[in-house]
């Protein structure tokens, strides 16, 4: 006999797909965070390498023309800040200048002598714009030659650049093998964490599919198998990821497939419970789906969908206790309990009557002994 397990109310169905959920997050969670700690693990150091695999030679030139040519930038702007104050001035001093020799010109054209201080003052201002003059002349002369100087610097700072290059192509090429190898050592580290979980997961879950607990195996077996495709995403090269992929769900696609194929072909007793049961509620055979017309039903027509639409009018035809077998495939549906006599459905395993009960097997053609 096939017996249905409890459902409980709807509460607790809800709270427990709920809980489910969040089980499988909570793994998924937890082994995001045992990955994380693994992804820490130290890789190669660029600089370490050119430290130890670099001309010493070239790399104390390039780093003597960087800081020569700071250096030469910082006096450059220097000068050039000293030059634009040294022209602020000088231009105070012409415009000084230039007043006093029109104060001069005033003076004259009336007659009036200047004064030696007036006199001292143009004199004064007269030898300051000279000598800010030369002095705007001599730094414009050092900034130019500061310029030439930053001018080949910076061309020997070019060529030994490119000596620089090329003797770090070497350099990078180790680094990028020491980089793969160490993310091949973070993938195998990951997966050796998440592979034997994975087994566990699949295992458990083939042995437990029946059981109370299947909800919290299938979450789990859940939550590895994305990390593990997540995993393999990121450290596997994409060429061959996508035929890993594909190979992965055409196993399970064709798992699926053959179980479903063999529960077809060799059904289990609780899935021809289901089967039968179903059937009977919607007045079909269960073997061929044509309607069970007996009874009220005699004379009417349905289909799985219309059958809840049906308005059958009570009848006291004693037909309706008769034994019934399907006319369009011979499946034998209504006979006579061997216990109590009554009819009962041949293909479900308790007779409503007396409540015998026997297996529900592949065989629609019950020729066996019933058994209490």
């Amino acid at each position: 006999m096939v017996k249905s397990p409890p459902r409980g109310p709807w509460t607790q169905r809800f709270l427990v797909h709920v809980f489910t959920i969040l089980f499988g997050l909570l793994s998924y969670w937890f082994l995001g965070f045992v990955l994380g700690d693994i992804s820490t693990w130290p890789g190669p150091d660029y600089a370490a390498l050119q430290e130890q695999m670099l001309d010493p030679v070239l790399s104390a030139e390039s780093q003597r023309l960087q800081e020569e040519t700071e250096l030469v930038k910082r006096d450059v702007e220097t000068q050039q800040a000293r030059q634009r104050i040294l022209r602020d001035s000088t231009d105070n001093a012409q415009k000084t200048m230039q007043q006093l020799l029109e104060f001069q010109r005033l003076s004259l054209q009336k007659d009036v002598k200047p004064s030696p201080e007036e006199q001292a003052a143009l004199a004064e201002s007269q030898q300051r714009f000279l000598a800010n003059q030369k002095q705007y002349q001599e730094l414009t002369e050092e900034i130019s030659r500061l310029q030439e100087q930053l001018r080949n610097l910076e061309s020997q700072q070019r060529i030994n650049q490119q000596k620089f290059h090329t003797a770090s192509e070497p350099v990078r090429q180790e680094y990028e093998r020491q980089s793969r190898q160490h993310e091949l050592k973070l993938a195998f580290l990951q997966l050796a964490v998440l592979v034997p979980l994975l087994i566990v997961a699949v295992l458990l879950f083939y042995r437990q599919r029946e059981s109370l607990y299947v909800p919290l195996v299938t979450a789990f077996a859940i939550a590895v198998v994305v990390k593990v495709m997540l995993v393999m995403h990121q450290y596997f090269p994409a060429r061959y990821f996508k035929y890993i992929l594909v190979i992965t769900f055409l196993v399970i696609v064709t798992r699926v497939l053959i179980g479903l194929l063999r529960m077809i072909r060799f059904p289990k007793p609780d899935w021809l419970h289901k089967q039968y049961r179903e059937a009977y509620e919607a007045f079909l055979c269960p073997i061929c789906d044509y309607p069970i017309r007996r009874g009220p039903l005699t004379f009417l027509y349905w289909t799985r969908r219309t059958i809840k639409k049906l308005r059958p009018q009570p009848s006291g035809d004693a037909a309706a206790e008769d034994p019934y077998t399907c006319p369009a495939c011979g499946t034998n549906l209504f006979e006579a309990c061997p216990q109590c006599g009554k009819t009962r459905h041949s293909l479900l395993p308790t007779c409503e009557s007396c409540g015998n009960t026997r297996p529900v097997e592949g065989n629609h053609h019950w020729t066996g002994a019933a058994s209490s």
